[in-house]
């Protein structure tokens, strides 16, 4: 009869905390999830510069919370929104600047993204066309 007892009183704390973890996993996850997708969307506009040959913009509007790619050929490409609790600030680098046909940045430097987990820095290296998202 006791064995049973302090089985189901661990059951219901169990119950009680599990509830109270999830937001925080939730919220965590989204972060997770938006700055792996911006990486992609990086990637997937320095290819479509590459593949179309054309100049290919980013630029980030951190009142409107969004973010989009854009081409003077084809207009807008993508447009994504920012999630409330992020926040792009300009460094060395501004919020926008682009691909060319090579796939190479117009201009190196780094971009910090702030979020309630902690900061993270966009690093793009010029020459190569590298990027990376960094945490800090």
């Amino acid at each position: 009869m006791s064995e049973t007892l302090i089985v189901l009183t661990i059951f219901v704390l169990l119950l009680s905390i599990t509830p109270n973890l999830y937001p925080r996993f939730h919220k965590g996850m989204e972060q997770r999830m938006f700055l792996s997708q911006f990486h992609e969307d990086l990637f997937y506009a320095q290819q479509y510069a590459i593949s179309h040959e054309s100049l290919i913009y980013l630029h980030i509007d951190n009142r409107n919370k969004m973010y989009s790619i854009s081409s003077y050929k084809e207009g807008m490409i993508l447009e994504r929104s920012i999630p409330a609790d992020i926040h792009f600030l300009s460094s060395t680098l501004g919020l926008s600047f682009h691909f060319n046909q090579n796939g190479n940045v117009s201009k190196a430097g780094t971009m910090m993204i702030d979020t309630p987990k902690g900061k993270y820095k966009l690093v793009l290296n010029i020459g190569k066309g590298r990027f990376r998202i960094e945490k800090l």
